[in-house]
């Protein structure tokens, strides 16, 4: 049985504080609402939009009335703690020592000491700090705001605080995170990156530091924040065990140290320890003892993922040595095997992982024919209360007092749709579908358990449809609108972040912190603005807007196709169809790598490892990629058309994969002198079994075109829309229109070696075209000179290309009708029978009394902004009542031709909110005509789904018709809230 003396020193932060749900009002617009935290301590108000409003007070560079002199002149402050506090103390006051010193060159002095000194900065946590329990007895401080709180601290400069000390710095939590994150949050304010280790962001020069006034720190909006370290093979394991800690071999306790201050730096407090076992093994957890020893000095909270029950790795469990991992035929050794690892961590600060699946990520062992509602009672009657046994034998006698976690994961939320009831006190961890988009969240009746919720989320991953293990592509706006939205569904208790290899997600990881400490700062949030801010925080205000703009146009260009997934054989961008869309991408990438490299250039040499690792890198490694794999696509098409110039673009297409293989060297062996080498690890195809090649997809060089031309020159002609040579029959370019202007593509090309002779001749003077002669494969652009242009709805017009004795017709039509008012036209015009309408680029909107509307959200969908109903918790509109009780967007556009339409609504591939919801519905309708009720909600591993996630858009498809030309209006109403607009693309047949 438990020593409950071991447990109440042990666990006593731990249960300061009972877990139990926020509750927040949704009648209304929830831009505008509070929020009560489960502590009761209320976040003091920040300023709109300051998303990195430093948690402490101001450090200043000149002295100031009433201000203790951090470091000037020479000399600087000592810091003192108490021995009988918590390790985690002495650890951040170290690092603070470390820090002052990164910024002035001065290294104070940190003692247990009493405090001798004139002026001192005196650091520790109430009710364990002799040193702070001295000063609050003596009235020096007022702890009343954070007493019993859940880490949070409080700060101030006081005068005479101790014998002989005129003035201090005073620094106290209310439990030993809240003394760790307020020591931080001075290094985060003397101007010490979170990512000064992690990131090599350097700190700032200042030759003198002074600070004044107070400071109260509430508690953090979610109650346990952290990161999962997952799919590691190929970067964190092997920079650790060959790179940072070779003596261990693999990733051990200097490395988790690493990771514990960062959690640490980011105001995080639990993770989910690298478990992998294949193909490069990561040696588990607790297989080294001093890792459970280090993650206690770091006051960090350990856990473990959705298929590691009870704190154990799932590759600890050896079949030879303990028989099947199958809880029907061999209870008692797995049994054995969990109880086990909760005696050896019953002294530690953990959140126990309950259920079960399968060992290796997959669905649990079960006699053959068992169902899922048969397996639900498995784990509800037997393996829960096996499991909470244990932990009332051997951590607390009452388990509710002691964290636990179920994560529906994968099968495991079918078999809790199933009728798996859990214990009222276990927080339920919602995971969303591996690709950011959240599968389920709680109902009302779910919310009211005092166990409540949390979210297990995604920021790379291993699996179907595509991996994604290499880069961070989603963008900010979308993690914040999943994010929020279980904020806002009371998803408070946990979130965790599965950041991969922590690198190359720096950014991504931070975001998810930040909001996590505080999700109310956030409302009406704004990409670019908190990217601008991080840029400036980073790298200084004068690149600040470039990098925020390269940044949101990285996320931009790579989450319509995250560059791990692109297809080697069919990228799915057109060479031929609206203007080139691969090439138009190719364009987009080179620019944004230009920017990119352009800031590089401009940087200081001091900043140039973080801007490269944390930017460059990923905005270049991304474009190389989309680079090999288009330009290899359009050597392979080439070839099919007899183009000379094959060659040419399957050699840049090599060329750019040679140039991915420097990028990957020069990151591992020459950015900040080689110190995360092995942290970009490709491996080889050979050394993996088939199914997980994939993988390796960003790495592997397609298939290339090979095209022999013969030795004399032949003209070859291809006209956009056709991937097919023009032959003696003539071709014919897309519709011209006046409202449109757009121009339209003629590729000349040799056949041949000899040199091609061309030229190519308008029929018509309003006919234009970009180059009418030459020697080389070249691209004509054709456009009409409107002015010049005769009035009709159907003007003709023909090009004729000649060239090595032979010659091709290019026919063509523009529309330009007499009379035709431009700018009476709405912005969205129909063009070869084409319009889109962004969804931001509304007519009207219409909004309900009680303020609930369509909200505008900021870079939340694949095409940039998205529109989504507020409060997300509104409640379903009864579809008899659509027009009356819903709020709408209207879209006004123009077509010219009538007959059947088909609108295609694009929207974030999200799901239904909660299992209380039908679906995950809008309505629309056009001109009015009978609202179309669509359901875009699709469920995991189905055929929509894998589409869905491989374009991060569902389309939902309606049929209507148009019939009269002219102005047209579409109409969308809210069914479900949770729908989140990005485009409608209409089409007339």
């Amino acid at each position: 049985m438990i020593s409950l003396n071991r447990f109440s020193r042990a666990m006593a932060v731990l249960l300061a504080v009972a877990i139990v749900g926020c509750s927040k009002v949704a009648d209304t617009d929830s831009s505008s609402e509070g929020w009560v935290p489960y502590d009761g301590m209320m976040p003091v108000a920040t300023e709109a939009h300051h998303y990195f409003a430093v948690p402490f007070m101001e450090v200043l560079e000149s002295p100031a009335s009433g201000a203790l002199e951090i470091a000037a002149n020479g000399a600087v402050t000592s810091i003192y703690h108490s021995a009988e506090d918590a390790k985690v103390v002495e650890i951040a006051s170290a690092a603070l020592r470390d820090d002052i010193e990164r910024v002035t060159g001065l290294r104070a002095s940190v003692s247990t000491d009493t405090p001798q000194s004139a002026s001192a900065i005196l650091v520790g946590t109430v009710g364990q700090s002799p040193l702070i329990d001295g000063l609050v007895d003596a009235g020096k401080i007022d702890v009343a705001a954070i007493k019993g709180k859940w880490e949070a601290y409080t700060a101030a400069v006081v005068d005479n605080p101790l014998p002989g000390v005129e003035r201090g710095l005073v620094i106290a939590g209310s439990d030993r995170r809240g003394t760790a994150f307020g020591v931080f949050g001075l290094s985060e304010s003397i101007g010490v990156s979170p990512w000064h280790f992690w990131g090599d962001v350097p700190a700032p020069q200042k030759p003198s530091l002074y600070i004044a006034g107070s400071h109260t720190q509430h508690s953090p909006g979610v109650k346990y924040r952290g990161i999962f370290i997952n799919d590691e093979d190929w970067g964190f394991q092997p920079w650790a065990a060959n790179t940072f800690e070779p003596e261990v071999g693999n990733i051990g306790p200097r490395t988790y140290a690493t990771v514990f201050e960062l959690v640490l730096r980011l105001y995080g407090n639990v993770i989910w320890p690298a478990m992998h076992e294949f193909p490069v093994k990561s040696t588990p957890f607790y297989e080294i003892p001093e890792n459970k020893v280090v993650a206690d000095n770091y006051a960090i909270v350990i856990s473990t993922s959705h298929h590691e029950p009870m704190l154990t790795n799932s590759h600890e469990y050896d079949e030879d040595i303990h028989g099947p991992y199958d809880y029907w035929s061999n209870r008692d050794r797995i049994f054995d095997f969990w109880q086990d690892r909760v005696k050896e961590t019953a002294d530690y600060e953990n959140i126990y992982t309950i259920g079960m699946r399968g060992r290796r990520d997959e669905g649990m062992m079960a006699p053959e024919g068992t169902t899922n509602e048969e397996k639900a009672a498995k784990i509800q009657n037997t393996i829960i209360p096996d499991q909470r046994s244990m932990i009332a034998n051997f951590v607390h006698p009452t388990p509710s007092d002691v964290p636990q976690i179920f994560i529906p994961y994968k099968e495991t939320l079918v078999q809790y749709q199933s009728g798996l009831k859990l214990p009222e006190d276990v927080i339920i961890l919602w995971p969303d579908d591996n690709h950011g988009y959240i599968r389920q969240l709680s109902t009302p009746e779910e919310s009211a358990r005092s166990g409540g919720s949390g979210v297990y989320y995604h920021m790379q991953y291993w699996g179907v449809p595509r991996s994604y293990l290499w880069f961070h592509s989603t963008p900010l706006g979308m993690t914040h609108s999943e994010m929020l939205k279980a904020w806002d569904f009371n998803a408070h208790n946990i979130w965790i972040n599965n950041v991969g290899d922590i690198k190359p997600y720096e950014i991504g990881t931070e975001f998810f912190m930040r909001l996590a400490r505080n999700p109310e700062a956030f409302r009406n949030f704004d990409q670019h603005e908190y990217l601008t801010q991080w840029a400036a925080r980073t790298f200084g205000n004068e690149y600040a807007d470039a990098i925020a703009a390269i940044l949101g146009d990285y996320y931009r260009l790579n989450i319509v196709k995250r560059p791990e997934q692109l297809d080697l054989n069919n990228s799915g961008f057109s060479h031929v169809e609206n203007g080139d869309e691969a090439q138009q991408r190719l364009d987009a990438f080179a620019d944004l790598t230009a920017r990119a490299n352009g800031v590089y250039e401009q940087l200081p040499a001091s900043h140039k490892p973080a801007f490269y690792e944390m930017v460059l890198y990923s905005v270049r490694a991304s474009d190389l990629i989309n680079q090999k794999v288009l330009l290899a696509e359009r050597s392979r098409l080439w070839e099919i058309q007899g183009r000379a110039a094959t060659v040419s673009s399957a050699a840049k297409a090599q060329a750019a994969q040679k140039a991915l293989l420097e990028e990957v060297r020069f990151y591992n062996k020459e950015n900040a002198n080689g110190k995360w080498d092995g942290m970009v690890s490709p491996m080889p195809l050979s050394e993996l079994p088939n199914w997980a090649h994939d993988t390796q997809r960003a790495w592997t060089m397609p298939e290339v075109g090979d095209y022999n031309p013969g030795s004399e020159a032949g003209l070859g002609v291809m006209v956009e829309g056709s991937s097919e040579p023009l032959n003696d029959n003539p071709a014919e370019l897309p519709t011209f229109s006046r409202p449109a202007d757009a121009s339209h593509f003629i590729d000349i090309f040799n056949r041949g070696d000899e040199a091609l002779s061309w030229t190519a001749e308008p029929s018509e003077p309003w006919i234009n075209l970009s180059q009418t002669r030459g020697v080389y494969d070249v691209r004509i652009w054709v456009s009409i000179d409107w002015a010049k242009a005769p009035y009709d709805n159907a003007v003709s017009g023909a090009i004729t290309v000649t060239g090595a004795g032979s010659t091709r017709t290019i026919n063509l039509n523009a529309y330009n009708p007499e009379g035709l008012e431009l700018a009476a036209l709405p912005d969205a015009v129909e063009h070869n029978g084409v319009t889109g309408l962004l969804a931001v680029d509304f007519k009207a909107r219409k909004d309900l009394d009680n303020g609930t509307g369509w909200r505008r959200v900021s870079q939340a969908t694949a095409s940039g902004d998205g529109m989504t109903i507020q409060p997300v918790t509104a409640p379903t509109i009864d579809l008899d009542n659509l027009a009356q009780s819903s709020p709408s967007l209207s879209y006004d556009f123009y077509a010219y031709n009538t007959g059947a339409a088909t609108i295609y609504t694009q929207t974030l591939p999200t799901h239904k909110l909660t299992s209380g919801h039908k679906g995950l519905r809008y309505a629309i309708s056009l001109n009015g005509d009978k609202p179309r009720i669509v359901d875009i909600h699709a469920d995991e591993y189905t055929e929509a789904w894998n589409a869905n996630t491989l374009r991060a858009a569902a389309i939902g498809v309606t049929k209507h018709q148009i019939a009269a030309p002219g102005l047209q209006t579409i109409q969308v109403w809210m069914v479900d809230a949770g729908v989140m607009l990005e485009k409608f693309t209409v089409k007339v047949e």
